[in-house]
Parts: C-alpha cells; sequence; structure tokens
C-alpha cells in the first residue's frame, strides 16, 4: 500500500510549474494518471489531443462527469458522497464549468489549470469516486 498522503503531494508538486498538455495532463487526464498511479490501473478514457478535442468528447458523452463515470465504472471504482483524502471526482466551478481533479485535506480540491495547479474548497461536489 502507498503513502497517500506523500504521493499526492509529490503528484501536485509535479505539476505545479508544467503546463497544461491537452490529453496528457489536463484536468481529466491528470485525474486518471492519479488513478493509474494508485491503483496500477490505467483509466480508459478516450483520447483527445486538444481543447477542442475534449470538449467535443465531453459534448458526445453529455457531460464531463458522463464521461468520466463511464471510464470509472470500468475500474470498479465505486462512488462516494464523501470524499477522502486522495479521491478524485468531478466538481461544478461555476466560473469554469465543471471540473476533475483530486480531493485533499480539508475539503481542499485540487484541478489542473493551464499552468500549474488551483486549489479551492467546491461549493458543488458534482460526483466522487474512491481510490481505495
Amino acid at each position: 500500500m502507498i503513502d497517500i498522503d506523500a504521493e499526492l503531494r509529490a503528484y501536485i508538486e509535479a505539476a505545479n510549474d508544467a503546463p497544461v498538455e491537452w490529453g496528457v495532463s489536463d484536468c481529466s487526464s491528470w485525474s486518471a494518471g492519479w488513478v493509474a498511479k494508485v491503483t496500477g490501473e490505467p483509466v480508459p478514457m478516450p483520447p483527445w489531443h486538444s481543447a477542442d478535442e475534449a470538449y467535443a468528447l465531453i459534448a458526445e458523452a453529455g457531460s464531463l462527469d458522463a464521461l468520466w463515470r463511464d471510464a470509472l465504472a470500468t475500474r470498479g471504482l465505486r462512488e462516494t458522497g464523501d470524499p477522502d483524502v486522495g479521491d478524485v471526482g468531478i466538481i461544478d466551478t461555476g466560473r469554469f464549468g465543471q471540473v476533475g481533479g483530486i480531493f485533499l485535506a480539508g475539503e481542499y480540491f485540487a484541478w489542473r489549470a493551464e499552468k500549474g495547479t488551483r486549489f479551492l474548497v467546491p461549493r458543488r461536489i458534482v460526483r466522487s469516486w474512491s481510490i481505495r
């Protein structure tokens, strides 16, 4: 079993100064990478290489939530109404719409921004999945 706190801290620090690369380190692929790191299993997200491709996949699925729900269901991750440190999910930011990210201690949430990582306490959690 990995030390979730130490691994999560290192995972976030590695992204802090890096620009987003669509399909590699945007909010969904970064979160999927975290799931793969913790579980040892890749998340079968459809591929995208640009913001336009990502938004087209989200529109085709019906929402970011639906896109994630389909992919995470294949990995057996269970939904949780009370996310713990390291769990992943979708929140509604209001300003940026739905974004995917990782839940932190103190009810904080981290997601990838154009450069680096953003942190906030979500007003509305759309859905969350336990990584344990």
